[in-house]
């Protein structure tokens, strides 16, 4: 992974480690807030045809939706600011800014190989068994005793999250199939891959010098900052899982592509069930996976790992790198 970005790393400005973090966090936090910001007035503005919304109608359509006509495409246009402001454009700021380099320098890097791309997306798709398996698994795991009131709290807050995630993935129609892949396949693949793999997983093995602890550390931020708790296993082995695949290939777009497949999939599975092309219940299908099956599913996941590495590194070799 070290060779990544021996190209650029001469040019990244020398300061404290604690000073690179603190203007990271500081960049996602302003991010974050003013993306909510924006997304709020944007709501408001475009419902002022129908009689307008105030602040407190937005909040309280982010409690009860269905209450609300035309919440689903607010809420979208909500996830889309919110996300964008959160995690791609602190990103790009921080990498423009702090590490000075341009944008097109990103956006120009030649795609990988047809066939990473093809071992990429086998992977996702493969993977999927086993870490339904984990979702299960993870789902049943209980706090100490000693924990209740932290453990309901974070059943609260899972409950509130699947009622959102109930909402924004009823669509049937092909406007809403394309929006959703939009806000829940492309900008998160981009905006999350840019931050977490391309800038706060180079930076923790810039600074401690391991590949694999760079990428557990950074798939387990990864995890943790979407407060699914009972969901914290399974994401962070996605991270995991698009770590290596940046670290091994050498180029972001690797990651980048998988996880819009792994969303993507979701998306379109879930708007064909409700095409009732296919019988898929997203709230059950965990539970159809039998230990057997997530066994295969995690060797042949491993198996297909295991030869993105050994291409990448011929390629490499071949290419000089």
């Amino acid at each position: 992974m070290e060779e990544i970005h021996s190209d650029i790393a001469h040019s990244i400005p020398q300061r404290p480690p604690w000073r690179n973090v603190m203007l990271l966090l500081g960049l996602v936090l302003l991010g974050m807030s003013l993306g909510n910001l924006l997304a709020m007035a944007a709501i408001m503005a475009l419902s002022m045809p129908q009689g307008g919304m105030g602040l407190e109608d937005v909040s309280q359509m982010l409690q009860n939706p269905q209450q609300f006509p035309n919440s689903w495409w607010y809420l979208m246009l909500l996830q889309a600011i919110s996300h964008l402001f959160t995690f791609l454009i602190p990103g790009v700021i921080y990498w423009r800014w702090s590490e000075q380099h341009r944008v097109e320098e990103f956006v120009r890097r030649p795609l990988p190989s047809y066939l990473l791309l093809a071992i990429a997306l086998l992977i996702v798709l493969v993977f999927m068994p086993f870490n339904s398996w984990i979702i299960e698994w993870n789902g049943n795991l209980h706090l100490p005793q000693g924990l209740q009131r932290i453990e309901e709290w974070m059943l609260r807050k899972e409950d509130e999250l699947a009622t959102m995630t109930r909402f924004l993935t009823n669509f049937s129609t092909g406007a809403e199939l394309i929006v959703a892949l939009v806000v829940i396949a492309i900008i998160p693949a981009v905006g999350e891959e840019v931050l977490f793999r391309g800038i706060i997983q180079r930076k923790i093995f810039h600074k401690i010098g391991d590949m694999h602890a760079s990428i557990w550390a950074t798939a387990a931020l990864f995890s943790a900052i979407h407060l699914q708790f009972y969901g914290f296993v399974p994401r962070m082995l996605l991270g995991a899982m698009f770590g290596y695949m940046y670290a091994w290939t050498r180029n972001l777009w690797t990651p980048i592509f998988a996880h819009f497949i792994n969303n993507a999939a979701t998306v379109v599975i879930v708007f064909l069930s409700h095409q009732q092309v296919i019988n898929f219940d997203i709230e059950k299908s965990d539970s159809a996976v039998s230990w057997i099956v997530a066994l295969i599913s995690l060797a042949l996941t491993a198996g297909l790992l295991l030869n993105l590495k050994m291409i990448s590194q011929r390629s490499a070799a071949i290419n000089g790198i």
